[in-house]
């Protein structure tokens, strides 16, 4: 999971694992795990981008500041994007339906930010994390934003459902295990199933096992006793 960690400065890499992984809590399935999922998947994204194996064009860049337009050797900063997924869900803690909001909020007033990023970067950083959300109806204004807004897709059906359940169970606690599932099984359709899955439309970057995922989900709404089954197994398997 920490394989990409070595692109990006060790100093910025220290303080979220000391300072920012710590006020993580997983009681509401957005937890540390996922946290860390997101981190790989953005400098990964970053990483193919910078390579070429994710062609990118001009108009990808239009809304950057001077000092972040690609050059020969990075189109994108690694340092940025590991920021941007580290802080992607802190609001969470204050405000879950505003959390994209709150979380930028807690990176603008970073005091390590300001030491060791410049205005421009901040900013940039800041609108990524507010543009991250899969149910924004306007797409991410930066390729940061696209980055992390794909990296925030999971891929693990698994995972996916663990997830969804720990905060449906969160938001109502005196749920049966039975309806809590019913409800999450009911979001994760809505989200992830069938050409209307809301989803599908912040996934900015080729993905195979995201469509495979997507493929999943599509055949389990087709028969709820065994999406049932399926949760129920998946819970029982953590």
């Amino acid at each position: 999971m920490e394989d990409n960690y070595n692109l990006v400065n060790q100093e910025v890499v220290g303080y979220i694992k000391t300072q920012i992984f710590p006020r993580y809590s997983a009681a509401n399935g957005h937890g540390l795990d996922h946290i860390k999922n997101v981190i790989a998947r953005s400098l990964d994204f970053a990483k193919r981008i910078n390579s070429g194996d994710i062609k990118t064009a001009a108009k990808d860049f239009k809304n950057l500041p001077k000092e972040l337009k690609p050059t020969k050797n990075q189109k994108v900063n690694y340092d940025m994007c590991f920021v941007v997924a580290a802080f992607h869900d802190l609001g969470r803690d204050k405000n879950n339906e505003l959390h994209h909001l709150v979380s930028a909020g807690y990176l603008l007033t970073d005091d390590f930010m300001a030491e060791h990023f410049t205005r421009d970067q901040i900013r940039v950083m800041a609108d990524a994390v507010m543009d991250h959300r899969a149910s924004n109806e306007i797409d991410p204004i930066t390729i940061y934003g696209r980055i992390v807004s794909s990296a925030d897709r999971d891929t693990d059906c698994h995972d996916i459902m663990r997830r969804a359940y720990a905060y449906n169970r969160s938001l109502h606690p005196d749920y049966t295990e039975d309806e809590s599932i019913k409800e999450t099984c009911e979001r994760i359709c809505k989200k992830f199933a069938g050409k209307d899955a809301y989803v599908t439309s912040k996934m900015y970057f080729e993905n195979p096992a995201f469509e495979a995922m997507l493929a999943k989900f599509t055949e389990l709404s087709k028969d709820p006793e065994l999406f049932h089954a399926e949760i129920k197994k998946s819970l029982a398997s953590k």
